[in-house]
């Protein structure tokens, strides 16, 4: 009943800011209070300000018309299977919790926005992006669904539609951030992608409730949630003074790490990468296998993919024998004990050090071994 109270609040313009201060502070009760003509005594109580909206509450017909609007949105939320989430749901998104402006209401249709999804990278751009644009996603978006990772995008046409697509194809799990009500899709023609996001356990979310346009300021404002939900931004292409410069401002304000590919033919459409890499606002994707970049500075490592585990596990041992072993000269004199045998020991100290160094490496000790097995027998076979 609440969410009919909660709702009317946001249909008066009350801000987000305040929206959340009432949600925190009023019990049910002082909340139904807030429309029966009690709000100054209310607003004086917690130290709310409603004052640039005291005349509206005056008004007690127009407090009784939207109350009826707040309570059909309820209605189609229901019909529509819309869930209302509060900011003090248990649904909210941390996350989301973090930014400026968070929004006072979400309105979702589809699963709830869980923990695994903070395991997640935004991914946005221009609405017509160049082949090489095409096949950055195709590459890029298709290695970190493979990952687990959900993706992150706003349904637009272009770089939107291609990376919620190629999630799906991989079977991934993707969320569409809307700047409009759930009632509708926006661009229409994105409708049959909406609902295959929802066949495939993906999510639609909104902080508009249904009945509310596509304005074009809307877009603005839902970049900010595209940016807060993520763990990072992945900026495919866009031109220099594009819409999507909204979307990396606030990933700036919001602290999160942005990556965006280096394409070697330069392009109108690209001239936002090549402002953000030469200012060094973001770190540079080079070619299909960087996505294990994006990874490293999120803080995973590679789990699904094992012809890159392998890679990564060659390189990481070769490297080590290479530093610590490249300059050794072993006397064998050293290892004899006192009956002329020899005695090579290693004590318990030096073990366990060394299987912390092929820990932090993601290293076994049988893999280790096995290489160095591997590979003086293959030197000595080549040596014949």
């Amino acid at each position: 009943m609440s969410n009919k109270y909660y709702i009317a609040l946001q249909l008066i313009g009350i801000s987000n800011e305040l929206l959340i201060d009432i949600m925190e502070k009023l019990s049910d009760r002082e909340l139904r209070e807030l429309f029966n003509g009690n709000f100054m005594e209310i607003e004086f109580k917690y130290n709310i300000h409603i004052a640039k909206v005291a005349e509206k509450f005056n008004n007690k017909n127009y407090l009784e018309n939207i109350l009826n609007k707040a309570e059909n949105i309820l209605k189609i939320n229901k019909e529509l299977s819309i869930k209302t989430v509060r900011y003090t749901s248990k649904y909210y998104p941390e996350r989301l919790k973090k930014i400026s402006n968070p929004p006072a209401i979400l309105y979702i249709k589809g699963r709830y926005i869980l923990k695994e999804d903070n395991k997640s990278i935004a991914c946005v751009g221009t609405r017509t992006p160049s082949n090489y644009g095409i096949n950055a996603i195709k590459a890029i978006v298709s290695n970190l669904t493979k990952e687990r990772f959900t993706i992150i995008s706003g349904l637009a046409e272009g770089v939107d539609g291609i990376s919620h697509r190629i999630c799906l194809n991989n079977n991934g799990r993707t969320i569409a951030v809307l700047a409009h009500g759930l009632d509708m899709i926006y661009p229409k023609k994105n409708e049959e992608l909406a609902n295959k996001i929802l066949e495939k356990g993906g999510t639609l979310i909104s902080e508009y409730p249904v009945g509310t346009n596509a304005d074009k300021f809307r877009f603005v404002h839902r970049n900010r949630i595209v940016s807060g939900l993520s763990k990072g931004v992945l900026m495919i292409e866009a031109k220099e003074k594009s819409g999507t410069k909204h979307t990396i401002n606030y990933a700036e304000e919001q602290n999160k790490p942005i990556f965006c590919p280096s394409f070697n033919k330069f392009s109108e459409v690209s001239g936002l990468n090549i402002e953000l890499l030469s200012k060094n606002k973001a770190i540079p994707i080079y070619g299909s296998d960087d996505y294990v970049k994006i990874l490293d500075e999120l803080g995973y490592k590679v789990k699904y993919d094992d012809r890159m585990k392998n890679r990564i596990k060659s390189n990481s041992i070769n490297k080590l024998i290479n530093d610590s072993l490249s300059n050794i000269n072993i006397n064998i004199n050293q290892f004899k004990v006192g009956d002329g045998n020899l005695g090579i020991k290693v004590n318990r100290e030096t073990y366990i050090k060394f299987k912390e160094i092929l820990k932090s490496n993601d290293i076994t000790v049988k893999e280790f071994f096995n290489s160095i097995i591997n590979k003086v027998v293959e030197d000595n076979e080549g040596g014949k």
